[in-house]
């Protein structure tokens, strides 16, 4: 993928002029948050969602901002037609405001991964890693933590790797949230204690549809008494989980997650294609 433009504060920009001071305060402190907005044959994934979680996350930590949901898909839109963009990720980065100086807000377009089939027919590897994020509802840069934890999946040969916290309960994904299926009810970290990405939204959206769901703690130790496990993302979708840390879960998705692939997919078809 080449890429040659950026948006910067609704600025189309060529990349390399896309810098940003070493000596500017609130990037040092990571007094900024960002998002991901999947773009598919040139059509952007839920663009709105997207900016919403984004200024909630602002919210949050304290950055004020005059952006508009509006402008940034405008600007979205911009960025894709000058890229000529397929496939592809556009990373959305607001950098909170020092004094006497605007926020800065970024749009560019990152590589997008595609997963092999039989990750989501046969279900993924994860390992844990124990650790909190500091504001656990805030998609902050605050990523020390995740980047860390991710290093450890990838030493492991792991999709991911589950933040596990001081009462030894599984919270989320690195990049990714969380689930367990139980008989028939889907179960998912309290919503105070975790990221809520676009994806776990549509999920707890669906998943009533075939099933019951609740939020409650998942205990890492009770981890193999759940019928069947799931990651959830962006890039991801819906994928099953096969194996945590040494402990063999099942070999291929469980009934309850097809189901959930299914609904997802019908999901995103009608809202994005049609």
């Amino acid at each position: 993928m080449e890429v040659r433009f950026i948006i910067k504060n609704g600025e189309l920009i060529k990349k390399d002029k896309a810098c940003v001071s070493v000596y500017n305060k609130a990037l040092f402190f990571d007094f900024v948050v960002y998002s991901n907005i999947k773009v598919i044959q040139g059509k952007m994934f839920f663009p709105a969602l997207e900016i919403e979680k984004l200024f909630e996350s602002a919210k949050i930590i304290g950055i004020e901002h005059n952006f508009t949901k509006e402008k940034i898909i405008e600007w979205m839109r911009k960025l894709i037609k000058e890229n000529n963009l397929n496939d592809a990720l556009v990373r959305v980065l607001l950098i909170g405001p020092e004094t006497d100086t605007e926020p800065l807000l970024f749009l560019f377009p990152i590589g997008l991964t595609f997963y092999p089939d039989k990750f989501y027919k046969k279900g993924v590897k994860l390992v844990t890693f124990e650790g909190e994020r500091l504001f656990p509802t805030s998609k902050s840069k605050d990523l020390l933590l995740c980047y860390i934890a991710y290093r450890e999946a990838v030493k492991e040969e792991a999709i991911d790797a589950l933040l596990i916290d001081r009462d030894n309960n599984v919270r989320e994904g690195t990049r990714s949230s969380f689930f367990v299926i139980k008989d028939s009810t889907l179960i998912a970290s309290p919503k105070e204690k975790v990221l809520e990405g676009v994806t776990r939204k549509i999920i707890l959206e669906i998943a009533p549809k075939i099933m019951e769901v609740k939020e409650e703690d998942i205990p890492l130790e009770k981890i193999k008494e759940y019928d069947e496990h799931l990651l959830t993302g962006t890039t991801l979708n819906v994928m099953p989980v096969r194996q945590i840390n040494d402990i063999i879960l099942r070999e291929e998705a469980g009934e309850k997650v097809k189901e959930l692939q299914k609904l997802f997919k019908e999901y995103c078809d009608k809202k994005i294609l049609s």
